[in-house]
Formats: C-alpha cells, structure tokens, sequence
C-alpha cells in the first residue's frame, strides 16, 4: 500500500533528477496528463525555493499510499513558504508566469515547515481507493471491537453500548442518508436524460436499461429458486405446520398493480414518502419536458445541473463517514449474532454466496455479448469496490461511489451513469431475489409446505415483483420476506427465524445488487459507444 522512493535535486543535477522522477511517474502507469502538470509543478517550485527561498539542496521523494501518488519536496534551512500569495506581480515582473502557474494549480499542493524542514506536497494522483481502505480497516476493528466486549464485559454494559452508541450512530447516518437520497435521485435522473439532449436516444437507452436489469433480475430470482429447492426441499428441520387454506391473496403482489402505481395522483406525497419508482418516473418525464423545450428552460436546466452536484456534494459529505458506520455494523453483528445461529442457518448464507458467484458469471457474459468488452478488467476492479455496499448493506447509500467508481474506474460517460446507477439503485436487485427465493424456500421446508411446481413458480413470480419496488436500504429485503411468507400461508412471526442472520444477508444483498448496478451500466456503455475503453481496461 506505501511505496517511497527518494532523490537529491539540486541545482546541478536538475535535469538528470527530474527526468528519473518523470520515468518512475511513468512506471507507475500515472497519465501524460498528471505526469506533465507534476513535471511543471516540480520545476516552478524547486525554482522558487532555490533562487528566492535559497534552498540548495531538495530532496524528493515519490510517495504512493492508498492509490494516490505525490511528490514530497523537503528542504532544511529557515521557513520559506513557495505556494506564499502575492498578488503585486504584473506581467513585467520575472517571476509573473511562474507565479501564475502555482496559483492556477494551488489546490494540488500544501506546503508546511516542521522540525526545521520545508515540506512541500505536490498532488500527482488521486487513485480513490483510500475510502475503500479506510472502510475495511473500519470492518476489521468493529469485529475486534465486537468480540472485546462481548468477551469481557457484563451484559447490562454491552446492552447499553449496543443501543446507546452503536445503533444511535448507525440511525443518524441512515437519517441523514435518506434526507438526501430523494433530491439526489431525482435530480440526478433528470440530469442524466437532459445531458443526452435527444428524446428517441433517451427510448432508445432507457428501452435496453430496462431490458437488462429485467433480464438479470429473471436469471436471479430463476437461479436462486431453483439452489433453494435443492438445498431445502428435504431433510430440515420441522417447526411448525403452514395454514395454505388462509394465505392471504391481497398479500400477493401484481406486476400490473406496480406498473399502474408508478403513476402518482400528486406531485408531493412520492417525494414525502420516498416512493423511488414514482419518483424516477416523474425524473424521467420532466427531463423529457425540459429536453423537448431546448433554450426556453435553459435557466432550468441550468438550476437541474447545479442542484444536482450541490446534492451529491451534500450525500458525498455524508457517505464520507462509512468507515464508521463500517466500525459499528460489524461490532453490531457480532453483538446481537451468536455463531450458533449463524451456523444453524449457514446453509442460506452458502445459497446467497454460491447464487452471488453465479450471477458475477452472468454480468460478466452480458458484458462480453452486449458490451463487446473483455470481463477481466470488471472483475479485477470490482473486488476494490464491493466493501462499500457491503459495509453499509445499502445499495443506495454505496450509489455514490458507484457512480464515481463507473466514471473513473470503468470509463463510463457520466451522462449515462447518473441516469443508470440510480434507476438500478431501485429496480435492479438481483441480491433481493437470490435472498427472497431461498429464505421463503427454506422457511416453506421448515414449515412443511409441499414444494411442488405451483409453490416454486409462485415464489418466482412474486420475488420478481418484489425485487423492483424493494427499497435499497438495510432490512428493505426482509420486510418484502414477509409478504411472501404470508402469501404463502405461514406465520408473519415465521421471518423471525433468519433475523439474527440477516444483517449478514443484506450484506450479501447490496454488494450484488451494486455488483449488478455496474455490470449493466458498463454492458450499456459498451453497447451505445459511451465507454472510454482506455480507462476500462487500465487496470
């Protein structure tokens, strides 16, 4: 993860050193872009610090922690600050130019003085990644944290920590996560099918979105019904007894009932009650509106694009705490999860896992026949990713990153991401189905219900119908599980077999259903010429 290495600039041996820097720059794989800006920062600086501040001697030093590289620029002698504003130079004066290139760039540079040294900072590449280190420090610590206390303190005080700390600090995240996530799907939708400028393109490539996360969410729900009747369908455990002559019809869902209701009777209560379906379809009606208008709503347009980087500014501020909200959902899951229960009920665990692994098969074909791009490259760069929904058992929360990780890891055009990743945020949960299938499979078995053909394709049907409405936040699986359990004709109170597991089930649930996000969305980019497979394929 570190990797330093050092040079003596001097005036001198100015050339020589730069260019050694310049060729390591380059063995780092770092762009001609960055390269170039870090070769004039490097110059411009050493300048200032050896003819104004009087610095002989610089030693640099290439630092790369995290994915980001800098260059380290450290001097003993009196403080002298090169980054310092001045603001009296005009184009007459010998350093103007040069001043002019530090201030353009200051942003990528900080400068301090300690222990009798200047320490200059030059920004040569941000890798992203220090998020995602950060997150899986913040899982390893909370497991550690988790089983401390569970081991030597009394329960009275684990109880109190478990709901006085962890938990009230994992509802403010949720609460101020949710605050955002209506503004900031709606106006990144519009946003999305504004940037595409024409209507037929936006049919066109909302009519193959859909198709592909309605294709991937049939495959799931068909995979996991099919792995949970194989591992259920004998030999568990008997619990109870079903009552089928009460399973309640009005507990069923209907695609047509879904459909009919992703039209709203007003403008307020989707965005007061956070129904994202009606919500993305109301996005995608007022971009289509704004689009068919042109320069008459610029200023509207205008407005959309500027409320949508101030709302996910807003959510970027607050996801940036995941590393601890990482900390206490896996020092939480220790607490309240017994291994006796986790091993009771492994097998679920293996179906969402072994179902996972099947549907990563999936994305990975889809990306080879639609997207006419290699799979290696997705399925390199996915593993750095996946610990943020995994950390937050939220595919809306993670939907941040996962529209960074699409534009600047996978190459994705951004008119095309911000559209897809939160139209799959809602609607793409293949997680949901491999999680619904096997765990209503597994409660029916256990229950005694007769797994025949109609009881399987019910469960099918219905899982499907599910899993687009189901709401991308952790438990949102689990309350649509009831309804089926229902529907099937078992008890509500059925469901409280799995609870204990089921925070490490929603785990499962929105690292796939992310997984799935940017699957398709870089199968789509592939297919409409909107991947920049340069950056794809840089690994």
């Amino acid at each position: 993860m570190k990797d330093n290495r050092s040079f003596k600039l001097r005036k001198e041996n100015f050339s020589e050193v730069t260019s050694q820097v310049h060729d390591e720059l380059v063995k780092m794989k770092i762009s001609g872009k960055e390269i170039g800006r870090a070769d004039l920062l490097l110059e411009e600086n050493f300048m200032r610090m050896n003819e104004i501040g009087g610095l002989e001697e610089v030693e640099v030093k290439i630092k790369k922690k995290f994915g980001d590289v800098t260059l380290q620029l450290e001097s003993k002698g009196s403080a002298y600050n090169p980054l310092v504003e001045i603001t009296d130079f005009d184009e007459e004066d010998e350093d103007y130019f040069r001043t002019m290139i530090l201030k353009a760039n200051r942003s990528k540079m900080s400068y301090n003085f300690r222990a009798g040294k200047n320490i200059l900072v030059i920004q040569v590449h941000h890798g992203g990644n220090k998020q995602i280190y950060y997150t899986l420090g913040g899982m390893f610590f909370g497991i550690i944290f988790g089983l401390l206390i569970t081991n030597f303190c009394p329960a009275d005080l684990i109880t109190t920590i478990d709901k006085g700390f962890i938990k009230s600090i994992r509802t403010i995240f949720l609460n101020a996560l949710n605050m955002m996530l209506v503004p900031v799907i709606f106006f990144s939708v519009i946003s999305g099918i504004t940037s595409v400028s024409n209507a037929a393109d936006i049919g066109r490539i909302g009519g193959k979105l859909m198709s592909f996360y309605t294709l991937t969410t049939i495959i799931a729900s068909a995979l996991s019904v099919v792995i949970g009747y194989f591992m259920f369908s004998g030999g568990v455990p008997q619990i109870g007894t079903a009552d089928t002559a009460n399973a309640t019809a009005s507990e069923k869902i209907s695609v047509i009932d879904t459909i009919v209701a992703l039209i709203p009777n007003n403008l307020i209560v989707p965005i007061e009650e956070g129904e994202m379906l009606q919500i993305i379809f109301l996005a995608v009606v007022f971009g289509i509106c704004i689009i068919k208008l042109g320069d008459q709503v610029k200023l509207l347009h205008e407005i959309i694009e500027e409320m949508n980087k101030f709302c996910l500014k807003m959510i970027g501020m607050i996801v940036s705490f995941i590393p601890i909200v990482a900390f206490v959902s896996m020092a939480s899951l220790v607490i309240n999860v017994g291994m006796d229960s986790v091993l009771m009920l492994g097998g679920l665990i293996f179906g969402q896992l072994f179902g996972s692994i099947l549907m990563v098969g999936v994305y990975l074909t889809l990306l080879v026949i639609f997207g006419k791009v290699s799979p290696l490259p997705f399925l390199k760069k996915i593993g750095s990713y996946i610990s943020v929904p995994f950390s937050t058992s939220s595919s809306n929360a993670a939907m941040p990153f996962t529209m960074k990780f699409c534009t600047e890891k996978m190459g994705i055009d951004p008119k095309l991401s911000s559209f897809s990743i939160p139209v799959g945020a809602t609607v793409n949960m293949d997680g949901g189905c491999l999680y619904l299938s096997i765990a209503s499979i597994m409660l029916a078995g256990m229950y005694g219900l007769d797994l025949n053909i109609d009881v399987l394709f019910t469960i099918f049907i219905t899982v499907i119908a599910l899993s687009i409405g189901a709401p991308g936040v952790p438990g949102g699986a689990f309350v649509c599980l009831a309804s089926i359990v229902v529907a099937l004709g078992l008890p509500k109170e059925a469901t409280a077999v799995i609870l204990g597991i089921d925070p490490i089930c929603s785990m499962l649930r929105a690292a796939l259903n992310s997984t799935g996000d940017i699957a398709v969305t870089s199968a789509l980019a592939g297919n409409e010429k909107l991947l920049d497979k340069d950056i794809y394929s840089k690994l």
